[in-house]
């Protein structure tokens, strides 16, 4: 029975990774949205 109670908490590090990983995709396409607004592209 303990085991499965610490099974199913969410280890912080999984979130943190998740987070990480949030912000780096957002960068990533505001940057190559932010490259297509300084050519022009429409």
């Amino acid at each position: 029975m303990d085991k499965k109670k610490n099974e199913v908490k969410t280890p912080m590090g999984t979130i943190a990774l998740l987070l990480i990983f949030a912000v780096i995709l957002v960068v990533l396409w505001s940057n190559a949205y932010l490259t297509m607004l300084s050519r022009g592209v429409n």
